[in-house]
């Protein structure tokens, strides 16, 4: 009678290696996600009170933009209006964002953003405007992100766009004040 113990111990390290490779592949797009999470987070942190700033993710798979003459088979392209947190989200976006999907591109910003908002697996966006709060409950910016067909450069336009908490009056304050004896 041969002895089949080695052989079972192989495949069973095998199998083991394969199963660690597969968690560790199935954690790589979370770990990317926190790249974004964390740039996103930075970019709505620094709005000031007042002040907006926004940025523009385009991307086009087939072709290439309609302002562009080279042909391609897809582009991506990044407005960050010199807001230099907004570069890092763009810079981000450039080297992980999805031309293929871009939906995925609005899902992984929302979700980074609203951490309690969850997409079923396999849903696809077609478009999708979505806001909330952020920063501090009394004095809230509003940060509004929506995905969409850019009709002008062809393709679909990631927008993330962060408004400040709103600036307080205080002459409304201050006339309230002198009124008191």
């Amino acid at each position: 009678m041969k002895n089949n113990l080695p052989d079972a111990m192989n495949r069973a390290r095998v199998l083991s290696a394969a199963l660690g490779l597969l968690a560790y592949s199935a954690g790589l797009p979370a770990v990317a996600a926190d790249g974004l999470c964390g740039t996103l987070r930075e970019f709505t942190k620094s709005v000031k009170p007042g002040e907006t700033r926004a940025l523009r993710f385009n991307t086009i798979l087939g072709s290439n933009f309609k302002d562009r003459e080279v042909s391609a088979n897809g582009a991506k392209r990044c407005d960050f209006s010199s807001y230099e947190p907004a570069k890092a989200v763009c810079k981000y976006l450039m080297e992980f964002g999805s031309a293929e999907s871009a939906g995925y591109n609005a899902k992984s910003a929302i979700t980074c953003l609203s951490p309690n908002t969850r997409f079923a697996a396999g849903t696809r966006l077609g478009a999708i405007a979505f806001s909330m709060p952020f920063g501090l409950a009394e004095h809230p910016g509003l940060v509004d992100v929506a995905f969409t067909e850019d009709k002008d450069l062809g393709g679909m336009v990631l927008s993330i766009t962060a408004a400040g908490p709103q600036v307080r009056s205080s002459s409304r304050h201050r006339s309230r004040e002198s009124g008191r004896s």
